[in-house]
């Protein structure tokens, strides 16, 4: 069994979805999904021992010694004990990149699980089951976007609230819009990672005695709320690069480890090339550079960032899907 689950760019309203502030002050994030995904293969093992495989390999007799925890948690919560082989592959690093990998594994690893044993799950049933996992059982300090983008895929509006209470929107442009909001769109690999966790952490932390911090992602969620209600309204492509600028200002206020001196420098020679807004995805401090150019200002773009590696994509409005069943 393989499945196939989108990475996810997050354009605004990115930290509102953190329980710390979603539960109080609801949240709303717009995102889309690209045609980068991560791939899981689930298979019978001869031994009566469980294999997994990523970047290094596990041969274990029992759950618990699973040392992957995303793995580990998520053949819990399928019901499995042994004799299954796991091998996850990603089509770019799988941690620490801003693109949502880690829920997007465990997104993965739940639909190919459950799949192997005969049952289907919806998007709405894989995000939750992800989001319980990453959040509850493991107790990481990150919000549900990227569950659900990953489980729904598509152009999308997600609004959060109390108790974890999801509500998921497919935004639909014109055809035109949308083409030229997907040819508009460049990224930029920084060369750095980091832990996603470690940033949303101390942003957590802010949020229940900082005021600034606070006001930051209320106009972040208003902004995305904004762009959602101007999007639906069949408003142009470019409010997305003017969204995206003011959002990287505010997000730059959460914390410092969001940015770095390069990283501001680039965006800034970027900015002035002629990119309309852009913002290091995920929680900051490394990982991806995304940039909205309208396409006669890419070449001058481009040689801003010259030595910077860009990623092409495109969109993904499929979600997470099984995409091979063998026997």
């Amino acid at each position: 069994m393989i499945s196939r689950t989108p990475l996810r760019v997050s354009f605004v309203g990115g930290g509102t979805d953190i329980p710390a502030f979603a539960d109080k002050h609801g949240g709303a994030v717009v995102s889309t999904t690209i045609d980068k995904y991560v791939y899981v293969v689930v298979t019978e093992r001869f031994e009566d021992t469980i294999r997994v495989s990523y970047t290094k390999t596990e041969i274990v007799e029992r759950v618990a010694d699973v040392q992957h925890e995303l793995a580990r948690e998520s053949i819990r919560a399928a019901g499995l004990s042994h004799k299954i082989e796991l091998v996850t592959i990603a089509d770019v690093p799988s941690r620490g990149t801003g693109l949502g990998s880690s829920s997007a594994v465990t997104v993965g690893l739940l639909n190919a699980l459950f799949a192997y044993q005969g049952i289907r799950k919806s998007a709405e049933e894989l995000a939750a089951a992800a989001s319980r996992i990453e959040i509850d059982v493991l107790g990481k300090p990150i919000g549900r976007q990227d569950a659900y983008a990953s489980a729904y895929g598509g152009l999308q509006a997600l609004r959060f609230g109390r108790q974890g209470e999801v509500r998921r929107e497919p935004l639909v442009l014109p055809a035109e819009e949308r083409r030229r909001l997907e040819r508009n769109l460049l990224m930029f690999y920084t060369g750095r990672q980091r832990d996603a966790a470690a940033v949303l952490s101390q942003v957590g932390e802010r949020i229940a005695r900082d005021d600034v911090t606070l006001a930051a992602l209320r106009r972040m969620r208003d902004s995305a709320l904004e762009l959602i209600a101007a999007l639906g309204a069949g408003g142009n492509a470019d409010l997305v690069g003017t969204a995206l600028h003011e959002n990287w200002k505010l997000k730059r206020s959460l914390h410092p480890s969001v940015s770095n001196a390069e990283v501001d420098r680039a965006y800034e020679r970027a900015h002035s090339a002629g990119a309309l807004g852009g913002k290091i995805l995920g929680a900051g401090g490394g990982g991806f550079l995304l940039l909205y150019a309208p396409e006669e200002q890419q070449a001058r773009v481009r040689a801003s960032l010259r030595g910077w590696r860009e990623l092409p994509f495109g969109f993904d409005s499929e979600g997470s899907r099984i995409v091979f069943a063998g026997r």
